[in-house]
């Protein structure tokens, strides 16, 4: 109860109170950053973003490795399964002549000439890319159009004044089930120095099914057809040392790329030819880099060779 006469106030430390009494004291700011210590610890996460984006980036590219090495695998496993249910037939691999003029074409059905693993081409824009994925003889055991495309693969195609991204990252083999017409190229067919092409599972006896590659992860540049030539007559008989290429394998994993093999098996071979390094141009045949033989190596893996 207040009295008459007091001041109300004096209890709160105003008017003419006793200051000392006063429930109002300054905060202790002993504790706060000052400026230079605010500016040092931005400067160590700086320094530690900085150390940790390069190994960030790393795990990145390693994790679209391991994923195209993934996918690889998977088309593979649905080329073997095509196979078994087709009496050890292989797919049939069909080059830039025995490609469909449109989505309507029968030829590309099955039993038609040009039936293949995955017909269509990547260096012209056509609007039914994902279509003739979905046209391909292995696409009813591997039915996801991403599996197609290589995760890092940026590479693309103008139409006018638009890009469109490449469908398909992956070709074959050449030399497994190519499709024999007779405007067909001569080096597809069995011929000199024990070069042969694959036609059923069985044919695998040499050099075995481990060291016969499949599907490799093409350059944005090279790719067209779905049909990948490292020929290892014009390798190591008719061309410069160190051979030659004709359709470029992709960097794009590090100076590297997927490749996968006939016993289903998949890897990142890590390329070392610098004419491949840093290709740009279209496909085309270009001698390798006669300090590498990485050319000697892949065409090795393609078929047999007695030099």
């Amino acid at each position: 109860m207040i009295k008459n006469g007091e001041d109300k106030s004096s209890g709160l430390g105003f008017g003419g109170g006793d200051e000392s009494s006063s429930s109002w004291k300054p905060k202790n700011r002993g504790n706060a950053f000052t400026l230079i210590e605010l500016l040092v610890v931005i400067a160590i996460i700086a320094i530690l973003a900085a150390l940790l984006l390069p190994a960030l980036s790393q795990a990145k590219e390693k994790a679209r490795a391991l994923s195209c090495m993934s996918q690889l695998k998977q088309l593979t496993l649905g080329w073997l399964m095509y196979a078994g249910d087709n009496d050890g037939r292989l797919a049939p691999d069909g080059d830039q002549i025995a490609q469909p003029t449109s989505l309507t074409d029968p030829r590309i059905l099955p039993g038609g000439e040009y039936f293949q693993w995955c017909p269509g081409l990547m260096n012209a824009y056509n609007v039914y890319a994902t279509n003739y994925i979905q046209a391909g003889a292995i696409y009813p055991y591997v039915n996801t159009i991403n599996v197609y495309h290589c995760p890092a693969d940026d590479s693309f195609f103008k139409y006018g004044p638009v890009t469109y991204p490449h469908v398909r990252s992956y070709s074959m083999n050449c030399f497994l089930s190519p499709i024999m017409l007779p405007t067909s190229h001569s080096w597809t067919s069995v011929g000199a120095h024990g070069i042969r092409n694959f036609f059923k599972d069985t044919d695998f006896r040499q050099p075995g099914p481990s060291m016969t590659y499949v599907f490799i992860d093409e350059n944005g540049y090279s790719i067209n057809d779905s049909f990948f030539v490292s020929d290892p007559l014009q390798v190591f008989v008719t061309h410069a040392p160190g051979g030659y290429w004709e359709d470029i394998p992709s960097t794009r994993h590090g100076k590297a790329s997927g490749i996968s093999f006939a016993d289903g098996h998949s890897e990142i071979k890590r390329w070392r030819d610098g004419v491949i390094q840093n290709w740009t141009k279209s496909t085309g045949q270009v001698n390798a880099d006669p300090s590498s033989d990485d050319s000697a190596w892949l065409a090795q893996r393609a078929t047999t060779f007695t030099p």
